[in-house]
């Protein structure tokens, strides 16, 4: 501990008089709130660094970059870094920055084109600062993308015709589930009414299980069923992820939710071309014929 001591002390006066010019493989100090700590722990023995100083990083975990300065190894809250390696993306639809790299963690949502600071992944997940660097965390690598993302405004018409040549029909197992990934928000018109309304996937396998985002969503999923929700299939195009999608939904609530106070007990099903229902295990025709009318009245 002495020893530790003693170089943090010697490194002080160093670092505040560090070049401000980063190295390739390293990272800059973004705020005169940053200290260099002995472990990743903010009561651990520390010593303060300058705004622009250079530290070389050697990994992040958490919320905490592991870094050298002068060949002693500790600890910098992300936060207050400026990694020289991170490129700048854009979330290309609703999603979330979870704690950790699992959707299971606690997340803050975040809406399209939110613009983050890449700096690492794990597994499907990609490690992100927010813009002002307040915030780090896990994004599914499959919601950023380089550039900002055309977006729809969520109350789109069928005069609005410069969509309709987008609309596409996707094999749920072949990458349509992952235009709406789970936790995820999007849109659906139905195409016989109108009527568009924001959605929410809280999860599903065979095909999305999802629930109005909010009362007002519900009330206008009633509408669309016509007065009376039922297991009626219904053509929709889903607006997700930058991608306009022909599917099919029934109304009638059922199962599980994780939205409370929007009026809707329960959730519906959203399929796509090839998904399966529950229990059969099989391609319900009703659901795929629906499917056929949206990408029709699209084309």
């Amino acid at each position: 501990m002495k020893r530790l001591r003693m170089l943090l002390c010697g490194l002080m006066a160093a670092l505040m008089l560090m070049s401000a010019a980063a190295q390739a493989s390293g990272a800059k100090v973004n705020s005169s709130s940053a200290r260099f700590y002995k472990s990743r722990s903010t009561a651990s023995d520390s010593v303060p660094l300058a705004k622009g100083a250079s530290v070389s990083v050697k990994s992040i975990s958490g919320s905490w970059a592991k870094v050298s300065v002068k060949g002693v190894t500790g600890y910098v809250p992300v936060k207050y870094l400026n990694t020289s390696s991170r490129r700048v993306g854009y979330t290309n639809k609703s999603t979330h920055i979870y704690r950790t790299a699992s959707s299971a963690s606690a997340g803050v949502s975040v809406k399209v084109n939110t613009k983050l600071y890449v700096v690492g992944a794990s597994g499907n997940y990609l490690r992100v600062q927010n813009a002002s660097g307040s915030r780090t965390g896990y994004v599914p690598s499959s919601a950023v993308s380089s550039s900002k993302t055309k977006t729809s405004t969520g109350s789109t018409k069928k005069s609005s015709g410069s969509w309709k040549s987008k609309v596409v029909k996707l094999n749920w197992f072949n990458g349509g589930s992952s235009v709406l990934d789970t936790g995820d928000y999007g849109y659906i018109y139905a195409v016989n009414s109108g009527i568009s309304l924001k959605i929410k996937r809280m999860g599903g396998h065979n095909h999305a299980d999802c629930e109005p985002a909010t009362a007002s969503d519900t009330r206008k999923l009633k509408k669309i069923a016509g007065g009376s929700f039922s297991w009626d299939c219904i053509p929709v195009i889903l607006y997700a992820g930058g991608k306009y999608v022909a599917c099919s939904i029934n109304t009638m609530p059922h199962g599980d939710q994780t939205i409370t106070g929007n009026g809707y007990d329960g959730q519906f099903c959203l399929h796509m071309a090839g998904s399966k229902t529950h229990g059969t295990e099989s391609v319900n025709e009703n659901h795929q014929d629906a499917i056929d009318k949206a990408y029709n009245w699209a084309h």
